[in-house]
């Protein structure tokens, strides 16, 4: 934060004083000739990064007040350029101030102008701090001052004459509403008290002639006085300040309005310097007498810190952010370290696992390959529910046959045994590469067909039949009874001795191919 330093500048020279933290000093007292403006010089070289602001407490000082159409924007900046230069064309010193709006009719906007006249006064010093390239944030008066501090002093938003005491004299400034309206300096010529006290009373009753013929007041009123001074001095003042029937005075302890200010120097006399000064430091008003070519350093400083702010939040924000980032990489680390502990563990829990197995001729890498060929075979096997849903509805028409046993397989050729079937031969089912579900069936007859061989022929090629398809080949392994011409075959008659045991019994082989 750059040092704030007010120049004050009464009629006879300029006194530098540093402000810090509600506290005051004087660092120079300069006069206007060649030997002052060079130790003025240095000066500003020796604090060139300070904040300069130009506080003038002198007599030439014009106010106007006017009502004026309300109007915003580059419009309102030319007509208000062009009253200044009316009421104001020897000095570039000069300023607007809005007062508000008015209530009634075309709510026109009360401005009160106000400048610098002497522009003489002034001309050295600037150059001074052009020169040297100070940073200098404007030009302000006593009454800009008040403009911002006089309000909370007063209290009362009714028509209020505030008299104060500073170097260059005693100042009245007359408030409405809250809102400057003029102010002027009385000068003093020997600085008493007494003298205070009679230039009070007596400016005090000219300026309420002059507000009745102003009509700003109305005829009959008694003005409200406010007196800022010190409580030793009060006593003093008030012998000559007596309340009339058109004055009514009021007395203000300095030391009180400094620590409600928030002033740490005290005051040990009426002079209310000091307050102005921390006021203008603490509360500087929004207007300023001064050009922008003459406040362009500040400006610049204005962006300068701008984008300084700028950096510096980035900067907090990144190493924010970095710090977050480093907290993360902390807290995956950890997570890190703590999984390679959870997997030494597991690695050693599976060797011991491992070592405790039965030892095998078989590497852990044709294992997987092994068990990768039994998963891919296991998804190549079909569901044997067509096949047999197939079969149990060739036995639901056929009921005098009974089921044994059922065998099933799989091969590459429909006859493992070697003797291909003619149909699958010709249709080229046994070529390389195709896959034959084979189902071996055994059953049995009913034992009443013991004796009638054609019967059980007929039975058995009825079931075969059956059981054939488009998709399916049967193929009869076995017959109830032996009909090759070396085997003898057995009478009718010889069914008395046919035991229970004896039922007659085949077995088909039914073949899908995949």
């Amino acid at each position: 934060m750059a040092a704030k330093r007010i120049l004050l500048l009464d009629g006879s020279c300029l006194t530098a004083y540093f402000w810090n933290a509600g506290r005051i000093k004087i660092e120079g007292e300069f006069r206007h000739e060649p030997v002052g403006l060079e130790a003025f010089a240095n000066y500003l070289k020796k604090h060139r990064s300070s904040l300069f602001y130009m506080l003038a407490d002198i007599a030439e000082e014009g106010f106007q007040l006017e009502d004026l159409p309300y109007v915003q924007g580059g419009d309102r900046n030319a007509l208000l350029q062009r009253r200044l230069s009316q009421y104001f064309y020897n000095t570039p010193l000069s300023t607007a101030i809005s007062l508000g709006r008015t209530k009634e009719g075309r709510r026109d906007e009360k401005l009160l102008f106000a400048a610098l006249t002497r522009i003489e006064t002034f001309t050295p010093w600037l150059d001074a701090l052009h020169e040297a390239e100070a940073i200098l944030a404007g030009v302000y008066s006593i009454p800009l001052v008040l403009a911002n501090c006089g309000p909370r002093l007063l209290g009362d938003g009714g028509p209020t004459l505030f008299v104060s005491l500073s170097r260059g004299g005693v100042r009245q400034s007359f408030f409405d509403q809250g809102k400057l309206h003029f102010s002027r300096l009385s000068q003093l010529a020997t600085g008493t008290i007494d003298e205070v006290g009679r230039v009070c009373a007596a400016d005090t009753a000219k300026i309420f002639q002059y507000l009745v013929a102003q009509r700003q007041i109305p005829r009959g009123a008694a003005l409200r006085t406010v007196i800022l001074a010190h409580a030793g001095q009060i006593p003093v003042l008030q012998d000559y300040c007596q309340n009339t029937t058109d004055l009514q005075f009021e007395f203000t302890d300095l030391a009180a309005a400094a620590r409600q200010l928030q002033l740490k120097d005290i005051p040990t006399d009426s002079s209310a310097d000091n307050l102005f000064i921390h006021c203008l430091a603490t509360k500087t008003p929004s207007q300023q007498f001064a050009a922008a070519n003459q406040t362009r350093f500040h400006k610049l400083w204005q962006i300068r810190s701008v984008l300084t702010s700028a950096g510096w939040i980035t900067l907090i924000g990144c190493l924010l952010f970095a710090g977050k980032t480093g907290l993360n990489i902390h807290e995956l680390r950890g997570e890190t370290e703590t999984t390679r502990a959870i997997t030494a563990v597991d690695t050693q829990r599976y060797n011991s696992i491992l070592e405790g197995l039965p030892k095998i001729n078989l590497t852990p890498d044709n294992l997987r390959a092994l068990t990768g060929r039994v998963d891919a075979m296991l998804k190549r096997v079909p569901s044997m529910e067509p096949l047999l849903l197939h079969l149990s509805l060739a036995l639901n028409d056929s009921p005098r046959i009974e089921l044994v046993s059922l065998t099933w397989k799989m091969s590459d050729s429909p006859d493992p045994g070697g003797k291909a079937i003619a149909n699958a031969a010709r249709s080229g089912a046994g070529a390389a590469g195709a896959n034959w579900l084979i189902l071996d069936v055994d059953a049995q007859l009913p034992l009443v067909l013991a004796s009638d061989q054609r019967a059980q022929i007929a039975l058995v090629e009825s079931f075969a039949t059956r059981l054939r398809g488009p998709q399916t080949e049967v193929r009869v392994l076995s017959r109830p009874f032996d009909i090759e011409s070396d085997k003898p075959l057995r009478s009718a008659s010889d069914t008395s001795r046919t035991q229970p045991g004896d039922m007659p019994k085949f077995a088909v082989r039914i073949t899908r191919q995949l």
